[in-house]
Order: C-alpha cells, then structure tokens, then sequence
C-alpha cells in the first residue's frame, strides 16, 4: 500500500509539469511605404501584441520593399536562446530582421511539437483607395515555403504558396490544413523558408497603390512540450494504482 501511495503521490505532482508547458508566436512580414512611423516586420507574442523592440522599422535611409520582385524571408526558432525571429533579404542583399524573446519565458524543450493550426499561415490584401476613390491592382505572393532539412514533419505543407488581391481578387488566403513538426534532431531549432513578393505598391510620395499594412503575410506558431517518457511511466502507474486502490476499497 505503501508503494501505492508513492505512485499516487509521483503522479499527482508530475502531471501539470509534464505535459502542460506551452509557447505560441506570430510573425508578420506587411507591405507599406518607407517612413519613421511604419513596421514592416515584426514578431511577438500574438497579432496583437508587437513590442516596439522587435518591430523593424524601414526608414529614410533604407530603399523599403522592392516592387513587384521576389525576397527571400526566414521565420523560425532558436533553441538556446528562446528567440523567435523574422528576416527578409532584400534584393541588393540587405538584411532586415524582426527578433523577439519573451521576458520571463521558459525555453522550449528540444523534443517539444509545433503546431501551425488551420488558417494561422495567411496572406491578405486590403483595397487602398486615394483621395479621389481611385486603387490600383495589389497583390501579395508567397511562394517556395521550405521547413529546414532537420525538421521532422508529421503533418505537411499541403500548400506551399499562398496569393492574395486587390482590388478585385481575391482578399484574404489562409493555409487549409493544419501543420505539425518537431525539432529534435536539430536541438530544437527550426526554420521556414519562402519567397515573398509584394506588387502595386505606392511610390514614397503616396498615389494609388498597397500602403503600410494593405498586404500582409502572417505566421502564428504553437508549441507544447513533449513529457519524458519516464515522466510518462511514472503518471501511467499512478492512474493504474489509484484504479487499482479504488476496487480493493469498493469490494472491502
């Protein structure tokens, strides 16, 4: 009996911290004219939640986006040091990048799974109109999307481009399915890959066309740990023990 209660006792204390740890980030790449006040990359801990130290901000002295031509761009994860980061590549080969890290969060296990749900990897395309009423065709392209060679992918891209436009195309393009991985074999770190291009944007001095946050491109990925498996063990004979001490006491 007294084995019973140790394992009853194991169980009870174990099970919250084996299987509940949980992290989520978003990342969003979006479209806008170069300026002081403008974002155009950033990570953080929702879609609404981007601090001011992880936004990257195009300013006078950097060219913005380039029109109407493919950049290559990388979101992912790094183990060590819990960062999740964001960068584009522009076309002269400068590099722009978005990093954040939590304060106070833990760091996700190397052996944990991430989770990119249904409808949470999209692109989107908002009609801009100037001042006489008028919008020029916009359109925003995702395309060659690539998890790095280490990742293990249990459910897969099904969809590795992604279009949306404006003014008369489509508005809103969303994955269809959800995609699961783990990390493992690369200690937890990961990657994704794709090229973005960004078309009809507004010249520096306004006029008609995509400005500031007309076209977006937004990741949100979820992680939860993965319990040891003598975590695992020890909770699966407790559960056993307290149904087993359960039916000695109903047939006393």
């Amino acid at each position: 009996m007294r084995l019973f209660s140790t394992l009853i006792l194991a169980a009870v204390s174990l099970a919250p911290n084996a299987f509940t740890a949980e992290f989520s980030f978003f990342s969003i790449l979006r479209a806008g004219l170069p300026g002081n006040g403008d974002w155009e990359i950033g990570t953080g801990l929702n879609g609404n939640t981007i601090p001011d130290s992880s936004q990257y901000r195009y300013n006078q002295n950097t060219p913005g986006w380039s029109n109407n031509l493919d950049q290559q761009f990388r979101i992912g994860y790094t183990q060590a040091t819990n960062t999740v980061y964001a960068t584009v590549w522009g076309a002269t080969g400068i590099e722009y990048t978005s990093e954040y890290n939590p304060d106070g969060g833990s760091t996700a296990s190397p052996n944990g799974q991430w989770t990119i749900q249904t409808n949470a990897m999209y692109v989107s395309a908002t009609p801009r109109l100037n001042n006489n009423g008028q919008s020029a065709p916009s359109s925003i392209r995702v395309e060659n999307l690539e998890f790095s060679s280490a990742v293990n992918v249990l459910q897969p891209l099904t969809q590795t481009s992604l279009y949306a436009s404006q003014p008369t195309g489509t508005q809103l393009r969303a994955n269809t399915t959800p995609i699961v991985f783990s990390a493992a074999a690369n200690g937890g770190d990961w990657y994704l890959d794709g090229t973005i291009r960004f078309s009809g944007l507004a010249g520096s001095g306004g006029g008609v066309g995509a400005q500031r946050s007309s076209l977006q491109f937004g990741l949100t990925a979820n992680y939860v740990d993965s319990p040891e498996p003598a975590a695992v063990l020890l909770v699966s004979g407790g559960l056993v023990a307290m149904a087993y001490w359960r039916r000695r006491r109903s047939m006393a």
